[in-house]
């Protein structure tokens, strides 16, 4: 933690941070057919250069309407208040397949228009195939009835591996609301926290990598 100068006031935001986002490596999986992070290194004297190459939907991602729909928003149209501010991270079983509005906690209703799901059910560097939690059509209609406007799960993808129809992200651009895939919230507790969430502003583009940090509320 760094410390403040003396005479100088204690930044509040300074410190407790959580970094939910996946990090990403030439070993980082992608999906099938997508390409992979290719990362090439020089130096110019002292200076070191990098250079990398990826798909957008790598790791911690962003999805913009454009993903599904030709005339929808691209990232950098996305509003940033629907990334920052108060989120609750809750628990779905891992072997939930794509989870029904029956899967959440007994009772749970959301307290902010930011919801978080954790399954457990993608760890860091798991190949991506059929075996991650998903959310169906009917938990995101679900959620939007209640308020939710973004939607972040921990698994490479909303949908289902196997899902032809992609329901879940036809429900999210249906009811304007914004998600995020591939958090990492291996050892979050469920609860109440402050969500930073921000892509990378790739102009026309339908996807973007997301640094994604929480901190206690």
């Amino acid at each position: 933690m760094v410390r403040p100068a003396e005479g100088l006031p204690v930044d509040d935001w300074d410190g407790g941070w959580i970094d939910i986002s996946r990090p990403l490596t030439t070993r980082t999986p992608v999906w099938p057919g997508e390409q992979a992070l290719a990362l090439s290194q020089h130096h110019i004297g002292d200076v070191l250069v990098s250079t990398i190459s990826t798909t957008c939907h790598i790791g911690t991602h962003i999805d913009a309407p454009l993903h599904m729909c030709r005339t929808g928003r691209a990232v950098e149209e996305i509003p940033l208040e629907r990334l920052i501010g108060p989120a609750e991270v809750v628990r779905l079983p891992s072997d939930v397949g794509a989870a029904s509005p029956a899967e959440l906690p007994d009772g749970w209703t959301p307290r902010y228009p930011r919801v978080l799901l954790r399954t457990d059910s993608h760890p860091v560097n798991a190949p991506i195939g059929d075996d991650f939690a998903a959310a169906s059509a009917e938990l995101v209609h679900w959620l939007a009835d209640r308020g939710v406007r973004t939607l972040g799960i921990d698994t490479p993808s909303v949908d289902a591996f196997s899902s032809t129809d992609l329901a879940a992200h036809h429900a999210l651009i249906e009811r304007e609301m914004t998600w995020i895939e591939g958090l990492l919230l291996d050892g979050v507790e469920t609860g109440s926290f402050l969500l930073i969430a921000l892509p990378m502003p790739l102009e026309g583009c339908e996807a973007a990598p997301v640094r994604a940090l929480i901190r206690d509320l």
